[in-house]
């Protein structure tokens, strides 16, 4: 028999129905599953692109053959990096669970409508054995009791006919679609077991930095009246750097609404600038990027996070920062996160940083040993700014982040993409 293409429409009622079901049950992969895996794919390639990149920043540290608490901020980065790739990977692997279940219903599904399908069949085949003499039909249609009856009995063995043909073409395709479906079942468990392999390196990698981790929290306590003088000489020079920034940024405001001021503009009375039109359109364009700003290094590891936090190997000793730490590569370049103006270009112990507004906005880039920029030029984002200085001793290029919105500094983390 000729194979044929078939709609439920074209089908007798019950058929139809049957056909309906089928269709309703095929088991394709859910939009949302292959949505939520390449999302689960994406963020896993992002990681073990950043793991990979802090892994040869701290390579090359270890030439030295000695250990910094720069070394320590990349073990403990990457470390925390493999726990999210470990969840991911976990996220996964329960994510192609649920949809081998679901595989594995809709194919048992499936075949049982196949079954269905060849018993409706067969029985069929078997009427049509019954009444297999030719001369039947010819007495069935001769049995019409007028011309009308004839020619609807006629039509009858022809939709009987082509319905036969119809349910051979649809059991040859569900059957295609049912093999189909075990291939995919087939390839989806070969997935959970390379994920299932995925995990169980991971875990090992992971154990081997918390046990790098503990051998280099170890020699650097050893060391702790060192650090603890690097230390305090690193927070006066923070300090220093920290009230300075509030103080041109304290200036820089004044300055503003006393420009309003002679322009006959109302002043607000807070410690806020006295935005132009344009400038307000600038900070509402920066808040609308809120999360989804560049770094200010092409490449980096985030090293200290904003706020109050343990000292990474004296625990007893509290550290605050104003903005992030990135530790980038020896060279790099620090770059503008949004455009705006050099509002400020200062120096703290021989260290420059350079302050950029964007309206209501202060992004502040520091510790740099060269400066690209001027006072009062206009600035594109990601155009480089200046050199992050490179610390021969502790064999490291850190870049201090800050985000001020007037005199309120914010956590960078919530402003640049993840």
């Amino acid at each position: 028999m000729p194979f044929m293409k078939v709609t439920y429409r074209n089908l007798p009622f019950p058929a139809a129905c049957i056909v309906f079901l089928l269709l309703a049950a095929l088991p394709n992969l859910s939009p949302a599953f292959s949505q939520d895996r390449k999302a689960l794919e994406a963020d896993k390639k992002k990681l073990e692109q950043e793991i990979a990149q802090t892994s040869r920043q701290l390579n090359q540290t270890r030439k030295k053959q000695k250990t910094t608490v720069a070394q320590l901020q990349m073990v403990n980065s990457n470390i925390d990096k493999r726990k999210q790739l470990i969840t991911g990977l976990n996220k996964e692997v329960a994510l192609t669970e649920r949809e081998i279940g679901k595989l594995e219903s809709k194919i048992s599904r499936l075949g049982r409508d196949v079954v269905t399908l060849k018993d409706e069949y067969a029985k069929l085949i078997a009427a049509s054995y019954r009444h297999r003499n030719r001369y039947s039909t010819l007495m069935f249609i001769f049995a019409s009791q007028n011309f009308n009856q004839a020619l609807r009995r006629i039509k009858y063995i022809g939709q009987y006919n082509d319905y036969l043909r119809k349910q051979v073409a649809l059991i040859n395709e569900k059957q295609i679609v049912l093999e189909s479906s075990r291939k995919s079942l087939v390839a989806e468990k070969e997935n959970k077991q390379q994920l299932v392999s995925g995990q169980q390196q991971e875990k090992k990698k992971l154990e081997q930095e918390q046990r790098e981790k503990n051998r280099m929290v170890a020699q650097l306590k050893s060391q702790e009246k060192k650090l603890r003088k690097k230390m305090q000489d690193q927070q006066k020079k923070v300090n220093q750097l920290n009230a300075q920034i509030k103080k041109l940024i304290e200036e820089e405001i004044r300055r503003s609404q006393e420009e309003a001021r002679k322009k006959g503009a109302a002043s607000s009375g807070q410690a806020t600038y006295a935005l132009t039109p344009e400038e307000k359109a600038l900070s509402s364009n920066f808040e609308s990027n809120k999360g989804k700003l560049p770094w200010p290094v092409e490449r980096g590891t985030l090293s200290g996070h904003f706020g109050t936090h343990p000292h990474p190997v004296i625990s007893s000793v509290q550290v605050t920062n104003n903005g992030i730490d990135i530790l980038t590569e020896r060279g790099a370049s620090a770059r503008a996160v949004f455009k705006g103006e050099v509002a400020n270009i200062g120096s703290v112990y021989g260290l420059k940083f350079v302050m950029i507004r964007h309206g209501a906005y202060i992004t502040v880039y520091a510790n740099l040993d060269q400066v690209f920029v001027k006072q009062g030029q206009e600035i594109d984002t990601k155009e480089e700014i200046g050199r992050v200085y490179y610390d021969s001793e502790e064999d490291k290029s850190e870049l201090q982040f800050q985000i001020w919105k007037s005199t309120t500094k914010v956590d960078p983390e919530d402003w640049i993409a993840k």
